[in-house]
Order: C-alpha cells, then sequence, then structure tokens
C-alpha cells in the first residue's frame, strides 16, 4: 500500500515544538503536514509531569493551563547550598503541567489551524530533488507515504533524524548527537511523605537535582546529569542518602529521559530545510528544559519560512534570516551561559558553598535573571562585587586555587563566545569564517 501527499511544509516530529510550529503555520494558511510516529496522547508521556515559566505563556500566545493539564502554580523556589539549609529564594514563576495534556493541545490547536498530523507515521528517508530536500518518505504500519513539499522541517527531537540524513553538500553539521552529550534526566514519583519534606520548587545546584510538584501531595525527586545514564543513578543516589537519610516514602514510580546538553549545530537552516527544537540542541543550559526555547525559534522561523513559502524561494539564503536572529539573541545567551555553567558545574563541593554564602553565580539575582532574561546583567557595581568576593574567598584559602582560575577563565570565554555569537554574520559567504572561529572559541580546534 502506498499514498501520496503534497503539502507546503512538512515537519517531521509532533512534539511540542513540531506542534507549535504547524500551528503558527497553519495560521498563515500554508497546507501543513505533521509527521508522529508516536499514538495519541503518547508524546510526552514518558516525562510526565514539567514546568512552564510563566511569562513564557504571553511571549508565545499560549493559553494558560486548566484543568487536568494544570498541576500546580509557584510564584517562587528555592535554591539550595551542597550543605546547610540556608536556601536562596527564586522569585519566579512557574506552571506545573501535564506534558502529554499540554503535547495534545498544541496539537489540537495545529489540527484546527488546517495542519494534518499522521500519527503512528515513522520517517523512512528525504525526497531529493537536485540535491536538496523536496519531501519526505515515511511509513504507517504496511503502508508507505510519499509526503512532497518545498520545505522540510526537522523537530524530531534529540536524534534529529532528518538532519542526520541530509546530504553533506548542503552544508549542515550531520553527525548524530553523542551519547555522552546529553543530560540524563532520572524522575523518582514519591508519595506517603512527611510533611515537613521539602515541597514546592526546589533545586540543588550542586548536584544537578531538584524536588518539584508530583501528584497530589506527592513529589519528584529529579536529578540531571551528563555523560551516562548510570552516572546519574549513581549520584542521585548519594544525593538522597547525604540529604534525606532514610527518609520514609512510597515510591510510586520511575523514568528517565535525556535532554541535549551541547552548543547547538551552528547553522539551522539549508537548501529547503529547517532545524527547530531539541533536534536542534535548543535547551536551557541552566535546567534542561527546552520546550519554550524551542518556540523561540519556532516563533522565528514561522515568520520566515511564510515570506519564503511566498516568495517561492526556499534558498539557504532566504531561510538565512533564522540563523542570524536566533544565534544573535537567545543562542547567543544560551551559548555564554553553557560556556560558563560547563565550568561552575564542575567546582568542588567547598566552592560552591563559598559562592552560595557570597551570593556570587548562584545568588537570588543570578539565578532569577537566568530564568527571566538567559543572562546575567553585571553593572559595574556588581561586576565590583563579584571580582571582590572571588578575590576574598582566594586570600582566605576557601576558594581553591583551581576553582578560582577556572571561573575567572570561563568568565572570560563564556562572554567571548556570546560576543562571536551576537555577531552572527549577516551574509552566508561569512559563515565559514565565523565558524572556524567559534570551533576555537568552544576548544573544537
Amino acid at each position: 500500500m502506498s499514498r501520496e501527499l503534497e503539502g507546503d511544509l512538512v515537519i517531521v516530529g509532533g512534539g511540542t515544538a513540531g506542534a507549535y510550529l504547524g500551528w503558527r503555520m497553519g495560521q498563515r494558511g500554508h497546507r501543513v503536514y505533521l509527521v508522529e510516529k508516536q499514538k495519541p496522547g503518547e508524546p510526552g508521556s514518558h516525562i510526565g509531569i514539567f514546568h512552564i515559566d510563566e511569562i513564557r505563556f504571553a511571549q508565545f500566545d499560549i493559553p494558560l493551563p486548566e484543568g487536568d493539564e494544570l498541576i500546580a502554580h509557584h510564584p517562587t523556589g528555592k535554591a539550595w547550598p551542597p550543605d546547610g539549609d540556608e536556601a536562596k529564594p527564586v522569585r519566579y514563576p512557574f506552571y506545573v503541567m501535564e506534558m502529554p495534556l499540554f503535547i495534545e493541545r498544541l496539537q489540537g490547536y495545529a489540527a484546527r489551524a488546517g495542519a494534518e498530523i499522521l500519527f503512528e507515521t515513522e520517517f523512512t528517508g528525504l525526497i531529493l530533488d537536485k540535491g536538496r530536500p523536496a519531501g519526505i518518505e515515511a511509513r504507517a504500519g504496511d503502508e508507505k507515504i510519499t509526503i512532497r513539499a518545498p520545505l522540510v522541517v526537522d523537530a524530531s527531537g534529540v536524534d534529529g533524524v532528518v538532519r542526520v540524513s541530509l546530504p553533506e553538500e548542503l552544508g549542515m553539521e550531520t553527525a548524530p548527537i553523542e551519547a555522552t552529550d546529553f543530560l540524563y534526566v532520572i524522575l523518582q514519583y514519591w508519595d506517603d511523605l512527611a510533611p515537613d519534606f521539602p515541597r514546592g520548587l526546589n533545586f540543588y545546584p550542586f548536584h544537578k537535582a531538584f524536588i518539584n510538584p508530583g501528584y497530589g501531595e506527592g513529589v519528584i525527586v529529579g536529578i540531571g546529569q551528563p555523560e551516562k545514564l548510570e552516572t546519574a543513578s549513581q549520584i542521585q543516589e548519594q544525593f538522597l542518602e547525604e540529604r534525606f537519610p532514610g527518609v520514609k516514602h512510597r515510591l510510586v514510580k520511575k523514568t528517565w529521559g535525556r535532554t541535549p546538553y551541547r552548543r547547538p549545530p551552528f547553522s539551522l537552516v539549508a537548501d529547503s530545510f529547517m532545524v527547530v527544537g531539541d533536534a536542534a540542541f535548543m535547551t536551557k543550559p541552566f535546567s534542561g528544559e527546552g520546550v519554550t526555547s524551542g518556540f523561540t525559534a519556532c516563533q522565528i522561523a514561522a515568520e520566515i519560512a511564510d515570506a519564503a513559502l511566498h516568495k517561492k524561494d526556499l534558498s539557504r539564503e532566504q531561510l538565512w534570516p533564522l540563523n542570524v536572529r536566533y544565534f544573535r539573541d537567545q543562542g547567543a545567551k544560551f551559548a555564554g551561559l553553557m560556556a560558563q555553567l560547563l565550568v561552575a558545574a564542575e567546582l568542588p563541593r567547598a566552592d560552591v558553598n563559598y559562592l552560595f554564602s557570597r551570593d556570587v553565580v548562584f545568588s537570588s539575582y543570578d539565578l532569577e535573571q537566568m530564568n527571566r532574561y538567559f543572562e546575567v546583567k553585571m553593572g559595574p557595581g556588581r561586576l565590583l562585587k563579584t571580582a571582590a568576593a572571588l578575590l576574598s574567598g582566594r586570600l582566605s584559602g576557601k576558594l581553591s586555587r583551581e576553582g578560582f582560575s577556572a571561573l575567572l577563565a570561563a568568565m572570560k570565554n563564556a562572554g567571548a563566545i556570546q560576543k562571536h555569537y551576537e555577531s552572527f554574520p549577516d551574509d552566508p559567504a561569512d559563515f565559514p569564517r565565523w565558524t572556524g572561529q567559534a570551533k576555537k572559541l568552544w576548544g573544537e580546534e
């Protein structure tokens, strides 16, 4: 059995990024095919509960959650040092939500805007015309489906199945993501806990752990660690033994997932092609959350793709403004944060305790700024205060020589990387030069 379809664009992946982009493109009057390999209701079920910043709903014009989708709303959270109970308040509201229901809602918006969603349909390959994408081939059970479209979008998640299928001649990075470039997340759903067990939003940056609201009176005990799932499991056990030894609880369920923990591809476009969301590694470096950060690129992509389709020009040059607008703003901020946090997250325990005590890196202000603006705005006064705290810590021996040197180097490199991304070239002809310098800054050359 076979079927042939034709549209303006085909989006591979019906999760948050794919559904959001499909919705926005459908609203613009385009014929959209959304290809999702899972059954209706399955996307997001491996995660279950997640959170979205309150301010992002208005930013992306999404109605607030309600009904079964809404788990809780929390106006503040707490960030905890490795040792002690002097938590930092994080005055930044979050909605805690049921991810499968949120994705269903986005898919519903897309369908009502005219997008056709093909569930239980798996991408099997690209259709090429003169070396550039012209659609995809897919399979639904025994049925072969051919979808021809002048624009192909990869929103397939961390594996980026379309990106890695592109011909190298198109100039995209096509290597699969390495196993060590993931943040492995383990979620334990606990219930029947004592009243004094932490509730609300609790972050433990040193361990990359968190305790967030679960179902009813329960909680989610989570952790995210790079490189290996086994590493995440071991550190979670150590964290629980240190912080909550012998705590009585009922384990309702235990799940795990993975999120990209590396820089995005240097380009998000090629002839007749775009990549967004987790497929482009668009996750927040400080939390691993990638839903709303993916929406940022989708919002830009919808404008660029709409204009390109109306011009009937889907060339790399016509789609290039997605690169410019994304990397000069959110992409630059994420790049700078990742360069700094990769170092800060590996500091010795004593160093992190000292930084917590002196409001450096882990202050309420820093954490709120990172969540709200994806960067920490440092005026002259705060810069001097930070420098004095670092110097005082080094002279007193409370901040190790290695930690002191690593932080200074990371701050310098983070600034250089962010500035470099903010100068992303308008002209694709300048891209090789820009990429060469970016690789040096990331230590890849």
